[in-house]
C-alpha cells in the first residue's frame, strides 16, 4: 500500500473510496462522508468500516499489542 501526502480539494472527494482519521487513542477511525455546500460526499459507507481502514486498524493494533512485528524504528523503549 502506498501512502500519498498532499492537499485534498473538495472537487476530488468523489474520487476517494475510503477516508479515515488517525490518532493515538483513536488508532484509525473511518470517516463516512463529508458534507460541503449542501452536498454529502459518501466514502466507503456511512455505517461500515471499509477493507483498507480495517486492515490499517488491525495492523496498527497488532503492533501495539505485540502480535505484529513493527517496522524498523517504530518502537522506542522509554526508560
Amino acid at each position: 500500500m502506498e501512502a500519498i501526502e498532499g492537499d485534498v480539494y473538495i472537487d476530488q472527494l468523489d474520487q476517494f473510496v475510503e477516508a479515515g482519521a488517525c490518532g493515538t487513542a483513536a488508532v484509525i477511525t473511518p470517516v463516512g462522508g463529508i458534507q460541503h455546500n449542501g452536498k454529502f460526499h459518501v466514502f466507503y459507507s456511512e455505517t461500515e468500516v471499509g477493507p483498507v481502514t480495517r486492515r490499517l486498524y488491525d495492523e496498527l493494533t497488532g503492533i501495539q499489542f505485540g502480535d505484529v512485528e513493527a517496522p524498523e524504528g517504530w518502537i522506542v523503549k522509554v526508560e
